[in-house]
């Protein structure tokens, strides 16, 4: 497991296929008040994971950012009963086999209430995604909001980060931008995000931002800020 953050926060990669294609997947570990660990998009769960996990803290939050990362959500319910499972807009109704403490929104759980931020990236009718930021390390955690894939090498990897804009930069991936159709919600939750106090983001697929992240965010995001033009 990376360490981010001393003693606050760490993510840990794997490989994963899409329809064959390989993309990759992190999963960010946050530690709370009182070495409470809030586990963000889990990863496939392995004894050596636990065993690092356990060395961190107890496990406290399970939570994923969209209705996409839910691979592998029934192996930590069975592992850690005694957490608290989280699901984003739309996973309750996907996942009708798994039992969830709560939802998600745009309001805070009182479980990290005051150590971190969240909320909503809405506008799209495919999918809404749930994005948080830790002010301590001055990050912004995200899902599918973002990918940079820059350092793939299969070819099928570099075809699709291509085609869907996230190659050599920062983007949302176009499956996904095309469907937001309301950019006044939309523009509103990047706008809130804009305001928080982060310097680096760390993504679930690609390259990971260790600097100047809210630039990065803010062109990633130029079309959607730019207010549409008023016809008359």
């Amino acid at each position: 497991m990376i360490e981010w953050a001393n003693e606050r926060l760490w993510y840990q990669d794997m490989p994963l296929n899409v329809s064959g294609i390989p993309v990759g997947a992190r999963m960010t570990v946050i530690r709370l008040k009182d070495q409470k660990l809030l586990i963000h998009s889990p990863i496939q769960l392995t004894t050596k994971l636990q065993l690092s996990l356990s060395k961190l803290g107890k496990v406290h939050a399970i939570l994923t950012p969209n209705h996409n990362h839910h691979l592998f959500l029934s192996e930590w319910w069975l592992a850690y009963p005694n957490a608290y499972f989280f699901a984003p807009p739309g996973l309750q109704q996907k996942r009708s086999d798994l039992i969830f403490d709560n939802a998600l929104s745009a309001t805070t759980p009182s479980l990290w209430r005051n150590q971190l931020l969240q909320t909503l990236i809405r506008g799209s009718d495919k999918m809404e995604e749930v994005v948080f930021c830790d002010p301590q390390s001055h990050t912004l955690i995200v899902g599918d909001a973002l990918a940079w894939m820059k350092d793939s090498t299969h070819p099928l990897s570099i075809g699709l980060a291509l085609l869907n804009g996230c190659y050599s930069k920062p983007a949302m991936p176009l499956y996904w931008r095309l469907s937001f159709h309301d950019k006044t919600r939309l523009r509103q939750s990047l706008q809130e995000i804009l305001t928080w106090p982060f310097d680096r983001i760390i993504l679930a697929h690609g390259q990971v931002i260790p600097e100047n992240g809210k630039q990065y965010f803010a062109d990633a995001f130029a079309w959607a800020l730019k207010p549409a033009a008023v016809t008359r």
